[in-house]
């Protein structure tokens, strides 16, 4: 197409001198249609051995010119004016639009409310149309017509708050434009050249223009069917509408895909073929949700990539930063500090404002220490736990810096002057996506400063998430690479004249494009009012289709990609543009369309990547009691949590975990036991309220005053259990149990086994004051409550591995040994209370009344000599080394904080190279 415009254009040249066109005004569709015009005049010209003086390349919104003298406002002081309106209404003035009051009447509701009505106005604007306009063009029988009277009546309300301002409404002043319609200056001539689908503003300000001068339609069609088109070059309706769509091979070129995925490995397959696809092979993409399946397809096969709509700045490296200070400047919530501190530009410059003394690493990873332990909900919050953590504390002071500057002065100087101490120091090169970003966010900035002489009394916070908003509405647009593969949108294909044309996501609803369900103009109300229907984008898609089609019968090819389902996982319709046909072969298409299908492309079976190489470390001399019951799960998650150290980070973590919760509790029935003043009290109200009071303290040193609701609802759950535990203790202490002093509370002990010295401390060890019994306690706050037994062994299995150690038979039954805490404890204080001890749980589970004792009654002889066995088959295993094989843990084992790091089985994905 652009071959044939070229050689259209330039049909009266004779080759003399060079091709003159700068006297000829040309409006294209889209700004990548200028660019591939210009390319085709000048190859056209050089292949005569000469050059050419380029015609003006226009769009055709660019006719609308408002007049001298009318400051049309920017789209920024748009929003806010209507904001403004919106804030300052009677909603009871205007029920027909607000039928129901909003929940609270905030800015950010004004704003987005705003927005919407934005678009309406540029939606009625397409046809010169403003929103009073709409009962009159309407005519009678409108059945919303006090509807639209109240919503005209805020659009004059929202008039006069621009020209308060001194300026006028965006649509209003393209309307102003088309009414005073200019001839472009420096033009001779004025092509309309293959534009399908103008805006009807547009040819109505043509219309104007065309009784001065006269104005050129061309079509890109077959010869002798100009009655297909309008005067404007428009599909007629009635010509195209029913129009069969002939391929040269409906079987070989339309394509049923699976998914987007799908789509992508059709098209990188198809531009391996080619090698070089550049001016072989073009990509079209009818599905924008089909874009960046394409782009990392493309890019990982090795091939430059140009999207010349452009990128959604929400992408950028800028925007991620700019979307942490907004979060900063909303509250001083530590939350917003880890989002800033994952952003690297931020921690460049705290290393280059400490001077290459701070590390990000160590930054980060005493941030998530602090997040972990302490849950701050603020800065100072944090800052109060940053003794021992240096790097975090530069961290939090930097955005405490940041945030101070930010809302200090006035928005948008505060946030220039920001910016500008983030990289002042750096150095950014000119044309670099990152220096490109700056520069739109600096327009961004003038726009908000310009709106802010009018439009006062919005804070710091919402001047910032307008900006944001605005600056992640725009496009960025790079240069395009050599050899790059053009991923071209659906109205730019008439202009492509690469043989091979692959269109991907040919999908209803995307080809043809359809409106559905929109609030404000259904279907029937667009044709009334004379905006473009879905059966005239019906129309202009079946030509556009049908030209892609022909253009490439002779010589080319065209691909058509239909999706299965969206990227979303969404199931999607075949266009409906390929159903039409003769009524003999629909049966054909519908059958090809709509077979089933499984999968995408014959896919290649799973396959390992790669391998784990952990590092090769000697046992540890030293383990802890709970050490044992890791190594009875697993010998190998054992060495990554015991001898590797491995841990995990929950960043998301905004909860106490089950460790924190454990401890809380713990502490407090710790300090109330070295209360000597407490030990041999009955009242469970004392008692109770010593728990409690001693919960509320500790909470408020480690998480701070302002708790979050997550926060709120397990330290009443603490709250609950702790009361409940104290009734407990009191009727255990009036049946004569209790501590004797100080060293019967978190007793330290140590225990040797073979090589292996084994560490551990006993929750409490309770003596009865008429028999001399001893019992040891441990503390459970787990969900439910559980018995010794059970928390300690598991019945065998059929197909049982656990080594023989690990196995014993007590009264019939043959069980495995999974924990040995209990019994650790009791054999550690075997020297000194002999094997008469008993052990047992002190349960503080969910249900409250489940509250209570529960003793290992049967523990005796037998049991013991078990236990025993197994502790030293455990720590002969550590000392040898042995950690592998690993343990198959079932998919949704729990607190398995290793399997993110196991796929397709445990021992398959480590390549362990310890000793045997």
């Amino acid at each position: 197409m652009p071959v044939q415009a070229a050689a259209w254009l330039a049909r009266d040249w004779v080759g003399a001198g060079p091709l003159d066109l700068s006297g000829v005004g040309v409006i294209v569709p889209t700004r990548q249609s200028g660019r591939r015009l210009r390319e085709a005049l000048a190859e056209h010209a050089a292949a005569r051995g000469s050059a050419v003086l380029a015609p003006r390349v226009v769009l055709p919104e660019d006719l609308l010119v408002a007049p001298g003298g009318l400051a049309a406002a920017s789209r920024l002081e748009t929003q806010l004016a209507w904001a403004e309106t919106l804030r300052s209404a009677d909603l009871e003035d205007y029920r027909a639009v607000f039928p129901i009051d909003p929940p609270a009447r905030t800015f950010g509701w004004a704003a987005r409310l705003a927005a919407q009505l934005q678009r309406l106005q540029a939606t009625l604007g397409e046809n010169g149309l403003r929103l009073r306009d709409v009962v009159r063009r309407a005519g009678d029988g409108l059945p919303e017509t006090t509807r639209w009277t109240q919503l005209a009546e805020l659009e004059q309300q929202c008039d006069r708050v621009l020209a308060a301002a001194g300026r006028c409404e965006p649509q209003a002043a393209r309307l102003a434009a088309a009414r005073n319609a200019v001839w472009p200056e420096g033009c001779t001539r004025l092509v309309l050249l293959a534009t399908p689908d103008p805006l009807p503003l547009v040819v109505g300000v043509l219309t104007v223009l065309a009784r001065e001068h006269p104005v050129e339609v061309v079509v890109f069609g077959p010869p002798g069917r100009e009655e297909d088109f309008d005067e404007w070059g428009r599909p007629r309706e009635s010509a195209w509408s029913h129009r069969p769509l002939a391929l040269a091979d409906f079987g070989s070129q339309v394509h049923l895909c699976a998914d987007v995925a799908d789509q992508a490995a059709r098209v990188v397959q198809l531009a391996r073929e080619y090698g070089g696809p550049e001016g072989a092979l073009a990509v079209g993409v009818a599905d924008a949700d089909v874009a960046p399946a394409l782009e990392s397809g493309l890019r990982g096969a090795g091939l430059a990539v140009f999207n010349p709509g452009g990128r959604p700045r929400q992408r950028d490296g800028l925007h991620a930063l700019l979307a942490a200070l907004v979060a900063l400047v909303r509250e001083p919530a530590f939350e917003a500090v880890q989002a800033l501190a994952r952003c690297p530009d931020f921690l460049s410059w705290l290393a280059t404002r400490a001077g290459g003394d701070f590390s990000p690493a160590a930054a980060l990873g005493e941030l998530d220490e602090l997040h972990a332990r302490h849950l701050p909900a603020t800065i100072l919050h944090a800052l109060g736990h940053t003794g021992r953590r240096p790097a975090a504390r530069t961290v939090l002071e930097g955005a405490q810096g940041l945030r101070d500057r930010l809302l200090s002065g006035e928005f948008p100087a505060n946030a220039a002057a920001t910016l500008q101490q983030l990289f002042g120091a750096r150095r950014v090169a000119g044309g670099s996506a990152l220096a490109e970003s700056a520069e739109a966010w600096m327009e961004v900035l003038r726009e908000a400063a310009a709106a802010r002489e009018n439009f006062a009394g919005l804070t710091a916070a919402e001047w910032w998430e307008l900006a944001l908003s605005r600056f992640g509405e725009s496009l960025g647009f790079e240069p395009r690479p050599a050899g790059a593969v053009d991923l071209l949108g659906w109205l730019e294909l008439l202009w492509e004249d690469a043989p091979h044309l692959v269109v991907t996501g040919l999908n209803d609803g995307r080809v043809p494009e359809t409106v559905a369900g929109d609030p404000f103009l259904p279907e029937a109300l667009r044709a009334r009012l004379g905006l473009k229907t879905n059966e005239a984008r019906f129309a202009r898609d079946a030509y556009l289709l049908a030209a892609l089609a022909e253009c490439r019968r002779a010589t080319g090819r065209l691909d058509l990609l239909v999706g299965k389902v969206s990227a979303a996982g969404d199931p999607l319709r075949p266009s409906r543009l390929l159903l039409a046909c003769e009524a003999a072969e629909l049966p054909a298409r519908v059958a090809a369309l709509f077979r089933p299908l499984s999968a995408g492309r014959p896919g290649l079976p799973w396959r390992r990547a790669w391998r784990l190489l952990p590092a090769v470390e000697p046992g540890p001399t030293r383990v802890s009691v709970t050490a044992f019951r890791d190594y009875l799960r697993c010998p190998f998650r054992f060495y990554l949590k015991q001898v590797l150290k491995l841990e995990t980070v929950d960043p998301a973590k905004s909860e106490l975990d089950a460790l924190d919760f454990g401890t809380l509790c713990h502490a407090a029935l710790e300090a109330l036991g070295r209360e000597p003043a407490l030990r041999d009290c009955t009242e469970a109200p004392v008692l109770r309220e010593y728990l409690l009071a001693h919960v509320d303290r500790r909470s408020r040193e480690r998480y701070g005053p302002e708790l979050t609701l997550p926060l709120i609802v397990q330290l009443e759950s603490a709250r609950q259990r702790l009361a409940r535990a104290a009734e407990v203790l009191a009727e255990q202490r009036a049946a004569g149990w209790g501590v004797a002093g100080d060293n019967d509370l978190e007793r330290k002990f140590e225990l040797r086994l073979g090589a292996i010295t084994v560490s551990g401390k006993i929750d409490r060890i309770e003596h009865h004051a008429d028999s001399g019994a001893v019992r040891v306690i441990d503390y459970k706050t787990s969900d439910q409550a559980v018995a010794p037994p059970a928390a300690h062994v598991r019945s065998a299995r059929r197909d049982e591995t656990a080594p023989d150690w690990a196995r014993f038979r007590v009264e019939g039954r043959d069980l495995v040994w999974t924990d040995l805490q209990l019994p650790l404890y009791l054999e550690a204080l075997a020297g000194e209370f002999g094997p008469a001890a008993t052990a047992g749980y002190f349960n503080l589970p969910k249900a409250v009344g489940e509250t209570g004792l529960v003793l290992w009654e049967a523990y005796d002889d037998t049991w013991r000599a078990a236990a025993r066995r197994c502790a030293e088959g455990v720590a002969a295993a550590v000392t040898a080394g042995t950690f592998w094989p690993p343990a198959e843990l079932p998919a949704r084992e729990e607190d398995d904080r290793f399997a993110g790091l196991f796929h397709h089985g445990t021992a398959d994905s480590v390549d362990w190279r310890g000793a045997p």
